[in-house]
């Protein structure tokens, strides 16, 4: 148990910080990867102007998880309406996605991750 609230760092009898070790598993380097791909997504969904930030964010969540979006068979199409863009634009929008992130993402429909072709990159 430790002291009081404002005694001084060497003063506590059983302090448990003075006894962690560091992890020694790979948790770490995992997270550290996934936060790293994290911020590559968002970099990339906040190119552009508010309109375009907010239509390259929701193609990204169409990608990952549609059932985040508010209709019953979402595509590239109805995010483009929904956000007054043609639906070409927004389709091309969401296939650069795929194009940039595919060989490091499991997208919707897909069984396994193409781990081969991340690998050659």
């Amino acid at each position: 148990m430790t002291g009081p609230r404002n005694m001084p760092p060497g003063a506590y009898s059983d302090d448990p910080i003075a006894n962690l070790e560091p992890v020694t598993s790979d948790r770490d380097s995992h997270f550290a990867m996934a936060s790293y791909g994290v911020t590559r997504i968002k970099e990339w969904a906040a190119r552009g102007d508010t309109k375009q930030r907010a239509l390259r964010d929701d193609l990204v969540t169409l990608c990952l998880c549609p059932k985040l979006l508010p209709c019953k068979k979402p595509s590239a199409a109805w995010v483009g309406r929904q956000h007054g863009v043609s639906r070409e634009y927004a389709s091309r929008l969401c296939r650069e996605f795929a194009r940039k992130f595919g060989d490091y993402i499991q997208f919707r429909g897909q069984r396994f991750l193409c781990q081969a072709l991340a690998l050659q990159k």
